[in-house]
């Protein structure tokens, strides 16, 4: 009686020790069981986190690049505007003091002996500080008679058939034409010789 006594409390003991042990929260086992994580998807989340982190900052580059690409046009384009600008200004000035060059060459053109001769002298000294003001800004007169016909500065207003000209060459000029630098003020407006007999 006394030996089955103790193995019964011995094997109380060891179920007592044992369960003990089970609930010890140091026992590796229950750890084990109880955390339940995957080492690959521990290590893989930060991987993704740093991929996508990567793709972000170069789309960011890309969008930068692009701005910055963008300004500098649209600076060129704004300087080449400010340097078209000074290049050309006042056209609109020197457009309209074309027709006044006109009237006084027709003025100077009447003028003839005795009171109309000093008036005349008057005039031409006024139309040469004027051709030379405007030339001073860039305008100057196209050369037309005796050349070729170029339909980007002349403007042919009749046709005259003649031997003393080659044919499709400036014959006569009627009005002076102008340019501002290489930009055209007024188109020179000429007769244009052609052949005798020519019917073009």
């Amino acid at each position: 009686m006394t030996s089955q006594s103790e193995d019964s409390k011995n094997g109380a003991g060891r179920a007592d020790a044992s369960a003990d042990r089970s609930d010890d929260p140091r026992n590796p086992s229950d750890e084990d069981s109880s955390s339940g994580a995957d080492p690959v998807a521990a290590v893989s989340e930060p991987e993704t986190e740093l991929a996508a982190a990567r793709r972000e900052a170069a789309e960011n580059y890309d969008r930068f690049v692009r701005a910055r690409a963008e300004l500098d046009n649209v600076q060129k384009r704004q300087q080449r505007e400010l340097n078209e600008r000074a290049r050309y200004e006042g056209e609109a000035l020197c457009r309209d003091l074309l027709p006044v060059i006109d009237d006084l060459e027709r003025a100077l053109s009447h003028t003839g002996a005795g009171e109309t001769a000093a008036l005349g002298g008057g005039v031409e000294l006024v139309l040469k500080a004027m051709l030379a003001t405007l030339r001073r800004h860039g305008v100057e007169r196209i050369e037309a008679e005796g050349r070729p016909f170029d339909p980007a500065e002349h403007e042919a207003v009749s046709t005259f058939e003649t031997a003393d000209a080659a044919p499709n060459t400036v014959f006569a000029v009627h009005r002076a034409g102008y340019r501002l630098r290489d930009r055209l003020l007024r188109a020179v407006m000429v007769t244009v010789a052609k052949a005798p007999g020519s019917s073009s």
